[in-house]
Formats: C-alpha cells, structure tokens, sequence
C-alpha cells in the first residue's frame, strides 16, 4: 500500500509518546507497541487517492469506511488544548499503524465518487480528516503525510487564517492543496450554527467556501460542522434547516463530530460520521477505534 519503500519495527517494549497512555488498559495487550519507520522512502510519492481509479457500480448502501478527525499535530498552542494535540511521535506511529495495516486513505471526493460509480473503493479505505488549520498540521503532518504517499482532507476556518497565531497560511494551504490533499469548509469564524440566525449562517456557508475556491483555484464540495453542530444538539427541525442551506449554499456532504465509526450513508450525504483522534491516545486504542487488527499482529518489512 505505500507508495516508497517503507520498513516498519514493531517493538513491544516502551510507550506510544509520553504519559497517560491508556493502552495499560487494554487487557489484550502484553504491552504497547512502538511503530517506528526503518527505512524513510526517498522523494515526495503522490498522495494514493490521485491516482485513476476505475469505474465501478453505484454503492447505494452504507459502506465501512471510517473518518479520523484530528486537529492539532504537534504540540498544543496552549495547555487547555493538550486534547485536541496528537504528538508528532503519536501521528507517525498512526500513520506507520495504517499503512502496516493495509488501510489506504482516500479523500471525500473519492468517496462520492465510488459512490456515483465513477471510482472503485481500495480494499481498506479511510479518511484522515484535520480540523480549523492548525499550522501543526503542515509543519508535522504533512511531512508525514507525503512520506506514506496518503491523502488529507483539511477543514480550515477561512477567518483564522493569516490571522497570527498557530493557524496555517494561505500559502501553506495553497501548497498542500497542490501536493494533492483535499480541502473542505468549515465557516468564516467556528459559529454554532445551530444557534446563529439564518443570514449569519447562510453568509458563513457561501464567504467560507469562495474565499477557499479562491486561494486554491477548485471547487469547494464539502463541508465539517464546527463542534459537530447542529447535529450535537440541535433540534432535528434546525438540522434539516442549516442541511438545506448547505445544499443552497453548493456543497455536495457534510461531515459529524459523533464519534461514530465507520458506516457513511449515501443516502444521507450530510451527516457521515466520524472518530475523534485525541491527545495522549495509544495505538491499541487507535487501532480498536476503526476495529483494526492489533499492533501486536502485525509485521512489516
């Protein structure tokens, strides 16, 4: 599944970064697994959902493809958001993780795609989603990214950007959509829409989106509620609501913060689900979180 000669260890002695690891609960577990990378691939191998898939039949029922949702890689800007901030150390192990596992990433587009039969699922599909853009996710991540030939799909909040302090720049995102990673809305400002009034829900939806389609020179089909809302805990009446200005807004899906593994709906194309990667956590419980094979059963060469 990689796109460059890649050699993984895995090795049954030490932590998967610092403390805290919740992975000693794992009763399964004779102790934590360190994926470390060998054998670094040389140059910059194309992001794995580049590539022409082929056609195939239309998926007109739910399909077992599980959405991460990460945000801050690297350490956090400050600690009330040590949570939200995978280590680098963490994310290469995640990354080595899938690609020993056999997962390949895709973005969302493939995954509409597949669904309208103009592409082929892979075997062991999966997104990596990264939230509000973070500058940690091009500083750490994409790096990371690029070594294993995997796609991203970033949610940036238009108004954080070249706004000082520690999101991305235009540039930088304008760099990593060409390198081939996906770019999606998400607002103007992280607003709850389902509390905001309409006009300031509607006006966030279409600025978001131009500004994006602007800097990166494609279209912009795909949207991440911030905090998940109003499908956290909006009323079912407001939901249908902001899904309506969505459609009017011209985005094709929108993406949950529910914590929810794996199967997206095509028939309900704005609320796929996704699994939250947190600060701290350990590859058992990264791997059982998309009911993944153990890191113990797995060997890479």
């Amino acid at each position: 599944m990689l796109a460059g000669a890649v050699a993984f260890a895995l090795v049954r002695t030490g932590a998967i970064g610092g403390s805290g690891s919740d992975d000693a609960a794992d009763p399964g577990a004779v102790s934590p697994a360190v994926i470390a990378i060998t054998d670094a691939p040389t140059g910059s191998p194309s992001p794995s959902a580049t590539a022409s898939p082929k056609p195939g039949p239309p998926i007109m029922s739910p399909v077992d493809v599980p959405i991460m949702m990460y945000h801050i890689i690297g350490p956090p800007d400050q600690p009330a958001n040590a949570a939200l901030a995978v280590s680098t150390a963490d994310f290469e192990a995640q990354m080595s993780y899938l690609a020993c596992a056999g997962y390949t990433p895709i973005t969302v587009q493939r995954l509409f795609d597949a669904f309208d039969g103009k592409a082929t699922l892979p075997e062991k599909p999966i997104i990596l989603t990264f939230d509000d853009g973070w500058v940690g996710q091009y500083t750490f991540g994409l790096p990371v990214l690029k070594q294993h030939g995997f796609a991203g799909s970033f949610a940036i909040v238009t108004g954080f950007v070249e706004g000082g302090g520690p999101y991305m720049s235009w540039a930088q995102i304008a760099e990593m959509s060409g390198a081939g990673m996906e770019m999606m809305s998400h607002t103007v400002s992280h607003i709850d829409l389902g509390t905001t009034d309409d006009a300031t829900d509607i006006a966030q939806l279409q600025t978001s989106k131009s500004t994006l389609q602007t800097h990166i020179g494609h279209s912009v089909d795909y949207f991440v509620y911030p905090s998940g809302e109003p499908f956290r805990s909006g009323t079912a009446a407001r939901q249908a609501q902001v899904v309506q200005m969505l459609k009017d807004a011209g985005y094709r899906a929108a993406l949950l913060d529910n914590n929810g593994y794996g199967a997206q709906d095509p028939a309900h194309p704005y609320e796929l689900n996704r699994v939250r990667v947190s600060g701290g956590e350990g590859i058992y419980t990264y791997a059982g979180s998309i009911y993944g094979p153990s890191p113990d059963t797995l060997s890479c060469h």
